[in-house]
């Protein structure tokens, strides 16, 4: 494991090793029942095969005729073949009888396609008369035909368990005829800001008060995934506070978080409460911002606890809280971020040994993008955040990035506005 000595910190523990250590010590949650129409944005807690094929039968492509294709052998402008039509096919009422020899069923596409007829001529290629067409093009057997099992084969695996359900996914579970599945349920997650100097946005801002950000920032970002928040409060530098919040939240949810409270100064309560109460496995990464993320154990649940400043929260939610929830939400395979590619527009430096995140405004100019870093005192300054669009990532043995370098930012938006203005 990489470790690296930090003034204040006994050892920080490079950003991999740390995400390890987390991923290492956690387990997907139960599971429940939900409806198809419900289920897109959750995760499946087993395997889906198909129980029929799709289509269920041969059925038509085109509007046409239904046709036995050796009868229309040699059908040209110059040669037309005479065939008599003996009834129609729609998609609610299919023709009941048989294709015989030199016979034609009028069919509308995504009808079921006649016994003995194996081809649909198009309707362009023929023309009616008084109860019979005249076939101006050959087909060959199962022209214009979508043939039984041609989308989905009757016992296809469809889906994995940990498949993270999109919407063509449900839409596909609709067409096989499945109403309902197993999913991993929600993850229960308890949340709370820790600071005395802290207010929540409804009362009033005291003096020497500010108002609270850090919980509408991490629900937003986890609010993609399959989530469950069952509190989100403000907590003070109170140790009866705090041990209020743990406890309650031990009995009803699968992970705690809080931000703030975990760094070393004496209004630091967290790491000191969560050292006492439970096994802490990491305090300390070697991460610029985020420095103080701490990840333990307390009665057999993980315990996260991020940095107070809003942007340290946001990057520590980004790198380390999203690949938790995920995994405990039971998602198999690998989360790829948004990437842009482009050029910076000034030089960047980093410190050796450390995972330095940049935030960044992308401009699109042309077919290229101009990546501008955005220079901000502090992680507290949440307006950084606000007017960038993503993160560059200078890693732990690199020393910076010159102008014009060529640089991939990880977004945060899913909407990059035109024009230049930071």
């Amino acid at each position: 494991m990489g470790l690296i000595r930090e003034r204040g910190f006994k050892e920080l523990v490079l950003v991999d090793d740390a995400l390890r250590i987390m991923l290492d010590n956690i387990s997907p949650v139960d599971n429940e029942t939900v409806s198809v129409d419900n289920s897109v944005g959750r995760v499946l807690y087993s395997d889906i095969v198909a129980g029929d094929d799709v289509p269920p039968f041969d059925r038509a492509a085109m509007d046409g005729y239904a046709v036995r294709s050796i009868d229309v052998s040699g059908a040209s402008p110059n040669n037309p073949i005479r065939l008599r039509v003996v009834g129609s096919a729609t998609t609610s009422q299919p023709y009941i009888g048989v294709v015989n020899e030199f016979e034609a069923v009028r069919i509308d596409t995504g009808a079921q396609l006649p016994k003995g007829a194996d081809a649909v001529v198009l309707l362009e290629d023929t023309e009616y008369n008084n109860g019979f067409i005249d076939v101006y093009r050959s087909v060959s057997k199962y022209s214009n035909v979508s043939v039984k099992g041609e989308d989905i084969k009757k016992g296809e695996l469809l889906f994995r368990k940990g498949h993270f359900i999109h919407p063509v996914d449900a839409a596909l579970l609709r067409t096989i005829g499945i109403s309902e599945i197993e999913v991993y349920r929600r993850v229960r997650i308890s949340l709370a800001s820790v600071g005395s100097e802290l207010v929540d946005v409804s009362e009033e801002r005291r003096e020497g008060g500010i108002y609270e950000s850090n919980r509408v920032l991490v629900m937003g970002m986890l609010s993609r995934w399959p989530t469950e928040f069952v509190r989100s409060i403000i907590v003070g530098d109170d140790l009866n506070g705090l041990s209020e919040f743990v406890e309650s939240s031990l009995l009803d949810s699968d992970i705690i978080v809080t931000t703030g409270g975990t760094s070393l100064g004496r209004g630091d309560l967290v790491t000191d409460y969560i050292s006492r109460r439970g096994s802490v496995l990491l305090h300390g990464v070697a991460l610029q911002p985020s420095k103080p993320v701490l990840f333990a154990i307390v009665d057999g649940k993980p315990f996260i606890g991020l940095p107070g400043y809003p942007v340290a929260a946001a990057i520590s939610t980004y790198i380390f809280l999203v690949p938790v929830i995920l995994k405990m939400a039971g998602v198999k395979g690998n989360l790829y971020p948004k990437v842009v590619e482009g050029r910076l527009r000034r030089r960047v430096a980093s410190k050796l040994g450390t995972l330095q995140v940049v935030r960044c405004k992308v401009v699109k100019k042309g077919d290229s993008y101009l990546i501008e870093p955005i220079y901000a005192s502090g992680a507290g300054v949440l307006s950084s955040l606000a007017r960038g669009d993503g993160f560059l990532l200078i890693p732990e043995n690199v020393e910076g990035y010159e102008e014009g370098s060529l640089v991939r930012v990880y977004l945060y938006r899913d909407v990059i506005e035109d024009g230049e203005g930071i």
